[in-house]
């Protein structure tokens, strides 16, 4: 599936911080350059270009060894057969498990693999090393055996899976965690760096065989889930969350009547984008006897819960057929794509329901036509009010600023952020929402001639008072 289409954003406004990496690297040491981009607890900006397939790496090429080395083939292939003798090493042949008896437990050692591109797109609760060099594998084994036994003891930990990564050359370092401080010095021995992930969540923490910061990784690993509102039940597509994705999902499902769950996020363009649509369809569905449900999760604001597939683009349409059927993602996303494959999943369905699908999938650029004139009429109030607010006072001191282009990108950002915000709480259907934003533009742009007026009087008003001076 092509990448391009996962996460759709406005241009420039895309370009911002999201809350989760969208796209894994097509190589695997990429991921500490990806993750160094960003101060730690961010995600990197995401371009519409960058994002994963719901179901699969978008690199088309195997991924590499999680192993560092030189771009030569003789260099990579020697790292590559070290990185294989390093983790033999590191893993000691252990089975990966931490027996408890009636004594002292008896330790072995904990499985730590190599991260790859299939691993990330399908696994949670992963805790990684990162490690400079191919040579900490073997230099480090005892110190990495420590910190993941000490983690293994832990029953709260026990879905947390371990992995490294090995810095490329070229490559920069993983930022230090938040709230680190400074060594006043070099440090003998560097704290491993390790970053853990859980849903669409990260952190970085160091660690040491003295001070292993288990309070901190287990705080980390509590799963993340709203509270459930009543008022979700009355959605025109239901809302549900990490608490009762079983009951109001997996229970409720069944081979007669499945259940299709979107995976979004707020921050998401093409959920923005679609969520009237979804909400028009799902409508359509049920007034033609279509025996399938839509239901929501924001994985934003919910870690992925027990039954659910990890996802890392969104939106992921992820189809539910029952308690004993594992929940299954479908390639699909784009409205034309679900839509289509709706109509072959239910081949009941008339012409005329197809014709009617098809001319709301066309309002979608109208809709978002309408959204960006909202968007950059608003921006041209805000500057409006300021020019206003500044005629005629003195100037205050010169100060560093932004560039006009970077306020201007600034501004148009922020306000792209906080209008998709307000209009995912909306729950109108698309014919609706068309009217409503064509409303709010008409009265965006009255707003705007009215400040274009005060603006010109403010500037007649100053000339004539700078004449009446000199006169």
């Amino acid at each position: 599936m092509a990448s391009s289409g996962r996460v759709l954003r406005l241009e420039r406004a895309l370009c911002r911080p999201l809350t989760r990496p969208r796209a894994w690297p097509g190589a695997t040491g990429q991921l500490a350059r990806h993750f160094a981009a960003t101060p730690t607890g961010e995600a990197p900006p995401t371009q519409s270009t960058a994002s994963t397939s719901s179901s699969s790496s978008s690199s088309s090429s195997a991924p590499p060894s999680g192993s560092g080395g030189s771009s030569s083939s003789s260099s990579s292939s020697s790292t590559a057969v070290f990185a294989g003798l390093a983790t033999a090493a590191l893993l000691g042949g252990g089975a990966g498990a931490y027996y408890f008896g009636l004594g002292t437990p008896q330790q072995v050692p904990v499985k730590v693999s190599a991260i790859d591109d299939s691993i990330f797109d399908t696994c949670d609760n992963l805790f990684l090393f990162f490690l400079d060099k191919s040579e900490d594998l073997l230099d480090r084994k005892e110190e990495i055996q420590k910190v993941c036994q000490a983690l293994r003891r832990e029953r709260s930990l026990d879905k947390v899976r371990f992995f490294f990564n090995v810095r490329k050359e070229g490559e920069p370092p993983i930022p230090p965690p938040s709230g680190a401080l400074a060594s006043d010095g070099p440090a003998a021995v560097a704290p491993l760096r390790c970053v853990m992930y859980k849903g669409q969540r990260k952190g970085v923490i160091n660690a040491s065989a003295d001070d292993i910061p288990v309070q901190k990784v287990k705080d980390f690993y509590v799963a993340l889930a709203e509270t459930p509102q009543d008022i979700w039940k009355k959605l025109p597509v239901e809302r549900v969350s990490g608490i009762n994705f079983e009951t109001e999902v997996i229970e409720k499902s069944n081979p007669s009547r499945p259940i299709l769950v979107q995976l979004y996020e707020d921050t998401c363009f093409l959920c923005f984008l679609m969520r009237p649509f979804i909400n028009s369809l799902s409508k359509m569905l049920k007034e033609n006897g279509v025996p399938l449900t839509f239901k929501r999760l924001n994985i934003e604001k919910n870690d992925f819960p027990d039954k659910c597939p990890v996802a890392r683009g969104t939106p992921t349409f992820v189809i539910y057929n029952g308690p004993e059927v594992p929940g299954k993602k479908w390639e699909e996303f784009k409205p034309q794509d679900l839509a289509a494959r709706i109509m072959k999943e239910y081949p009941f369905l008339s012409e005329r329901f197809a014709d009617e699908v098809e001319e709301l999938q066309g309002l979608l650029t109208r809709r978002f036509q309408l959204f960006t004139q909202m968007v950059m009429w608003t921006v041209e109030i805000e500057k409006l009010q300021k020019l206003i607010a500044g005629a005629g006072a003195t100037a205050p001191p010169k100060q560093a600023q932004k560039s006009p282009e970077d306020e201007e990108e600034s501004s148009f950002n922020a306000m792209v952020s906080e209008m998709m915000l307000k209009d995912m709480r909306r729950a109108d259907l698309l014919l609706d929402n068309l009217t409503y934003l064509q409303k709010e533009v008409d009265e965006i742009e009255h707003d705007s001639v009215l400040l274009g007026v005060m603006l010109a009087e403010k500037v007649m008003e100053g000339e004539a008072a700078q004449a009446a001076m000199y006169s």
